[in-house]
């Protein structure tokens, strides 16, 4: 699969903005809260945030790499709800990582996922992630499980 990844444009935010999941996954619409749908129609002012493009030209995701309040490099992932479950997280992922690696030349790298996202997990674990935490998080006005993951090189 050729993917290319590109600053996020105005269009790609009001497009992100409308992403709604089925089930479950739900919890990730980008309009379930006034400040999730803020975070999205506006990922095109978001300076590490980078969008993911297929050989279609069609926008199949989303990607940023931010430090939390510890100084970790975090790295936060989003698929467009069409793409999910497709066999394709590996592989995309792994480019994310590895244009990450290149641009913040980073030798370890943590992300969170929801307990409940067993795919995402996966890709993550198929990827050399391990599990570092478990805990719950107020996200999105609910309290879910989440997991903390770490990747070193």
């Amino acid at each position: 699969m050729n993917i290319e990844f590109r600053k996020p444009l105005e269009k790609d935010a009001n497009e992100i903005a409308t992403w709604k999941y089925d089930g479950k996954y739900s919890f990730y619409d980008n309009d379930k809260t006034e400040a999730k749908k803020e975070w999205a129609s506006n990922i095109h002012k978001e300076e590490n945030t980078f969008v993911i493009y297929n050989e279609s030209e069609e926008l199949i995701g989303n990607f940023s790499f931010d430090y939390d309040d510890d100084g970790h490099l975090m790295l936060g992932v989003q698929m467009k709800p069409s793409f999910t479950g497709r066999g394709m997280g590996t592989e995309i992922v792994q480019s994310i990582l590895n244009f990450g690696r290149e641009i913040y030349k980073f030798d370890k790298i943590e992300l969170l996922v929801a307990k409940f996202n067993k795919r995402a997990i996966r890709v993550y674990e198929k990827l050399g992630f391990i599990k570092t935490e478990e805990f719950i998080w107020n996200v999105n006005n609910e309290e879910k499980e989440f997991i903390s993951m770490k990747k070193v090189y």
